[in-house]
């Protein structure tokens, strides 16, 4: 009985040390939120800003904005490729954190490692096309 407690010891433990960073993240956001709303602020694209071109990122702040007022058209035009993947990437992030906090696995899986080389594959090609091809959906 002991080694349960440990074990459920061990397992808190690193829950908190999971959390901890998504909470200064949602706090940061939050601020952020807040920050742009009173002053009209916001974070711009330094890619966009130095090159003029459009980085596979670019939109995703509107898109997490749309996404809290839950505007999911405007979301999807934000941003339409990272719109898509953000259920993947929701999925494997809590799998990961499942796998760490229930038995301290900390890597990726062979199957995550390819999968995260064909989502770069295609945020890059997702980057050059809407660069390429100025049709509105792409251009955030």
């Amino acid at each position: 009985m002991g080694a349960v407690c440990l074990t459920d010891n061990l397992m808190y433990q690193r829950l908190k040390e999971t959390l901890k960073p998504i909470v200064i993240l949602m706090a940061v956001g939050f601020l952020y939120i807040i920050l742009r709303h009173l002053t009209g602020f916001y974070l711009p694209c330094l890619f966009h800003r130095l090159t003029g071109f459009y980085c596979s990122g670019c939109g995703i702040t509107r898109m997490f904005l749309h996404i809290l007022k839950g505007e999911w058209t405007k979301a999807f035009s934000s941003n339409c490729v990272v719109f898509c993947l953000l259920p993947f990437f929701g999925v494997g992030y809590l799998r990961h954190v499942y796998r760490y906090v229930r038995w301290n696995k900390k890597g990726l899986s062979r199957t995550e490692n390819i999968l995260c080389y064909i989502v770069i594959a295609i945020l890059i090609v997702f980057g050059i096309i809407r660069n390429i091809f100025p049709i509105d959906i792409l251009i955030p």
